[in-house]
């Protein structure tokens, strides 16, 4: 009864978030017009991550309004939270933010009591104690986490039908009694995923789009990257493995690694804006952006569901992270025709107005092949 209350306040609080916040985004500054990579038709409220954190948060007071655990997450939610909208209305520089995203991740850690301590049996040998590299390794993840999901906010619908999928295997793997708050949490997620799916890809009843913003990208990283740690860091009942983590998230880390990869061997800055995500690829293909959408959701749901379904099993640590590296492999070779395919048409573009000189760099550092 609890958690029916709970689901069904978060969904209608998000709603009605939606519907006040969006006349007030123009005052704020939290509007994204198009320019440049940014291809949609005016402008656009960036009030989606506020409306599900308004919602998520009463929903979980209804239930949980005196876990020390829980209430530090959405302490350190509503600050990640409010550096996005920062971000959204001023284009923090990007030091600023990784800086409150170390202490917000340092705060998480200290009042939960959990880190990530160990990785399991990845290797196969035994597992993986992290010792006094404890905290510095967890800020590193949940820092690339955070930014994973950023990464991924690219097309209409995208970003909350990856959360999706991540969130609805999370629900079948907190099953215990012992991560009853979890399981709240992942549910109530959802719920408020809903009205800004639905906002976000104009279906009825709303009829203007609004957008996730910083707001919502971060609060999704750092609350994913918590539960995560909650499920596989509980010293007495953790509700899966480390390994199985990274199956979760899978189609945001490879993507995010990918193109960090790439940036770097072009002599790029890892966080600079640009087309080179898979998303980007699928459209630049000649896929629409509905195709993209399906086809980029039903990859990360599959892969999510490989993690389910080998924790279920028990298949060992090591065969579960051998195979999804021989996955990321797979992934960066079925990808490569695809970015050089985009390379060839800018620089063929280029050449035919006459950019020849600026043709003759890009292709140098690319290569002839």
């Amino acid at each position: 009864m609890m958690l029916t209350l709970s689901l069904m306040t978060s969904l209608f609080v998000t709603w009605i978030a939606l519907r006040v916040l969006k006349p007030v985004a123009a005052r704020a500054c939290l509007l994204d017009l198009p320019s440049g990579r940014k291809q949609h038709t005016g402008a656009v409220p960036l009030i989606g991550g506020i409306s599900i954190f308004l919602g998520i948060a009463s929903a979980i007071m209804v239930n949980y309004p005196t876990d020390t655990s829980v209430t530090t997450w959405l302490l350190c939610a509503l600050g990640i939270v409010l550096l996005g909208v920062g971000d959204d209305a001023e284009d923090l520089s990007v030091k600023l933010r990784i800086a409150m995203q170390i202490l917000l991740t340092l705060a998480l850690c200290i009042g939960t009591g959990l880190s990530l301590d160990h990785l399991g049996n990845l290797l196969g040998p035994g597992n993986i104690d992290l010792g006094i590299a404890s905290y510095p390794f967890t800020i590193i993840i949940v820092l690339g986490i955070i930014n994973a999901f950023n990464m991924i906010d690219g097309i209409d619908g995208l970003l909350g039908s990856v959360t999706m999928g991540t969130l609805l295997s999370l629900v079948m793997l907190f099953n215990l009694p012992a991560h009853a708050a979890e399981l709240t949490i992942c549910s109530v997620f959802i719920a408020a995923l809903i009205p800004y799916l639905l906002n976000n890809l104009v279906l009825p009843p709303f009829k203007q789009k609004i957008f996730m913003g910083d707001a919502g990208s971060m609060l999704i990283g750092l609350s994913i990257s918590w539960l995560l740690i909650e499920g596989t860091q509980d010293p007495s009942t953790p509700a899966f493995r480390p390994v199985t983590a990274l199956w979760l998230i899978a189609l945001p880390i490879m993507d995010m690694v990918r193109v960090i990869l790439q940036r770097l061997r072009e002599g790029k800055s890892p966080f600079a804006a640009g087309r080179d995500h898979l998303h980007h690829l699928l459209l630049n293909s000649g896929l629409g952006k509905g195709a993209t959408l399906i086809a980029m959701s039903l990859l990360a749901f599959a892969l999510a569901a490989v993690g389910v379904i080998s924790e279920r099993m028990q298949i060992s640590e090591s065969e579960m992270f051998y195979g999804f590296l021989l996955t990321f492999l797979a992934y960066l070779l079925v990808l490569a025709p695809l970015a050089k395919a985009e390379k060839d048409c800018l620089i063929r573009w280029l050449e035919e107005k006459s950019f020849t000189q600026t043709a003759r760099k890009i292709l140098a550092r690319y290569g002839s092949n």
